[in-house]
């Protein structure tokens, strides 16, 4: 059995499940973090000066997050859409583009500090795993 066979075996709707509470996860973190309640020194590796910095990249982080929201749910088949062609090799290749995105980010997250680590560095694995799934999809 192929190694895309063996992913494929996973639920894509479980994936798109576990992809959907990690963005959730995510976006209830910046908006602790823009609201001033979580320490901005925990999140960006430590690196921003100010909770004027974390905001800012807090709303750019939330504004991404749910565009790649909004993309798996469509591939994931929980939002049920009838794509054409062009549409599902257009999701396909956006979600396999972002993949090495997300693997850098889990890097970034290892190297960051303790919480990123300990924390956010595990939601990361499982968002790339699900991704990773989900990208994989024969559409």
């Amino acid at each position: 059995m192929k190694f895309l066979d063996k992913i494929r075996r996973f639920s894509l709707k479980k994936a798109g499940y576990i992809s959907l509470a990690v963005a959730t996860f995510m976006i209830i973190l910046h908006i602790l973090i823009i609201a001033e309640i979580f320490p901005y020194s925990w999140v960006n590796g430590g690196r921003s000066e100010s909770f004027d910095a974390a905001r800012s990249t807090s709303f750019s982080s939330i504004i991404v997050i749910l565009f790649g929201v909004v993309l798996k749910l469509f591939a994931a088949g929980i939002v049920p859409v009838k794509l054409n062609r062009f549409f599902g090799v257009l999701i396909t290749i956006l979600l396999i583009i972002s993949l090495p995105f997300e693997f850098i980010g889990i890097v970034q997250q290892l190297l960051g500090t303790f919480f990123e680590k300990c924390v956010c560095s595990i939601f990361a694995a499982a968002a790339f795993l699900a991704d990773f799934r989900i990208a994989v999809e024969k559409r």
